[in-house]
């Protein structure tokens, strides 16, 4: 709201319109809840620009009359009034007149428009990981009332996840008139955390590939100890007349590991009671029935004394065979040492049996 002069006019003979020049122009929003004091202090002020005897600082504008024809506040445009203004001065103890004029005015009611919104940027970029505060993005809010409108925020930038997010901002004045504004806000991670966080990663795997490669290391060396130390330990055994058939000649044996491998025995085992060398060549125990058959050599599914019992990864020696159909067997490999014992059924701790190899 705002008092202003309009400039004057050149206005020919033959204009047919009448026109009122240098009046004062006074705006007054129609959401003004006291246009009569807005006119009035705007006439005042207007009068004591161009009026030298009225001075402002001796004005108590708020006691001051106003008497006005013409003045309609409930249409918009352009209306003209007529104002006559009683003053008051400062140093008054009563109502009295200390001077009065009449002033013709040009007044404009103006319609309330939408309230003002302006955001400090519209697309913005913030760290991952940072505090959201959907306020500090404001520039300003504003409306013609005086009253503050009211602010809502839709949308919510996740701040742990990179990418895009629109975040939209609406005000609302009294009479239900909407401004609305988008912020596009980017969250992104800083460079030099990314860095950090993948020299982290690099360092981490490259410590557990590390600490895997030692283990298993660990583990081979503990092997090999562990199976010198058994293989000496049943040598010794088997030497001092155990009850466990003794090595005999085992130059000859093409597979590894003494009796704590399961082929390594039942080929000593078959050579130490039969003196039939077997091919060294049949590979895992799983494969010994194939190997066998491919080698020329019978199998079958009834045990018999003399044969290679071979299961799904497992070889044994049979030394005896029951009435009821059971079998006795020698073997390496069990617990990670000789064994002996009668077997009946088809399965073996859980292994399947695949047949027989008959030796002789």
């Amino acid at each position: 709201m705002f008092a202003a002069t309009i400039p004057a006019l050149q206005v020919s003979a033959s204009d047919e319109t009448t026109l009122l020049v240098d009046l004062p122009l006074i705006e007054i929003s129609m959401q003004d809840t006291n246009p009569m004091s807005t006119l009035k202090k705007e006439i005042i002020f207007e009068r004591a620009s161009t009026d030298d005897s009225i001075s402002l600082d001796t004005i108590d504008i708020e006691r001051s009359t106003l008497d006005v024809t013409g003045f309609d506040r409930t249409s918009t445009g352009i209306q003209t009034v007529t104002a006559k203004i009683s003053l008051v001065t400062t140093d008054s103890d009563s109502k009295s007149i200390g001077y009065s004029f009449t002033q013709d005015a040009t007044v404009k009611m103006i319609k309330s428009s939408a309230p003002q919104l302006k955001l400090k940027s519209k697309n913005i970029t913030v760290n991952n990981g940072d505090a959201w505060n959907a306020s500090s993005y404001i520039a300003y809010i504003n409306d013609d009332s005086g009253i503050l409108p009211t602010l809502k925020v839709s949308g919510s930038p996740d701040m742990s996840e990179d990418g895009d997010y629109v975040v939209t901002y609406t005000v609302v004045d009294l009479e239900g008139n909407k401004t609305s504004a988008d912020l596009t806000v980017t969250v992104k991670t800083p460079e030099e955390v990314i860095r950090a966080r993948e020299e982290e990663a690099r360092r981490i795997a490259e410590e557990e590939e590390a600490a895997r490669i030692a283990a298993e290391e660990a583990e081979e060396e503990a092997r090999r100890q562990a199976e010198a130390a058994q293989q000496q330990s049943l040598n010794e055994f088997y030497n001092e007349g155990s009850g466990a058939p003794i090595h005999g000649d085992s130059s000859g044996n093409p597979y590894y590991g003494g009796w704590s491998n399961c082929t390594w025995s039942a080929w000593q085992l078959a050579y130490q009671n039969t003196g039939v060398a077997l091919p060294g060549f049949w590979g895992n125990a799983g494969s010994w029935l194939a190997s066998a058959a491919g080698s020329g050599y019978a199998t079958g599914s009834t045990p018999a004394v003399g044969a290679i019992s071979v299961y799904s990864n497992h070889v044994a020696y049979v030394d005896a065979v029951g009435p009821d159909g059971s079998y006795h067997i020698q073997e390496g490999g069990y617990l990670g040492g000789y064994h002996e014992g009668w077997v009946s059924g088809d399965y073996l701790n859980g292994q399947s049996l695949y047949g027989f190899i008959y030796i002789e």
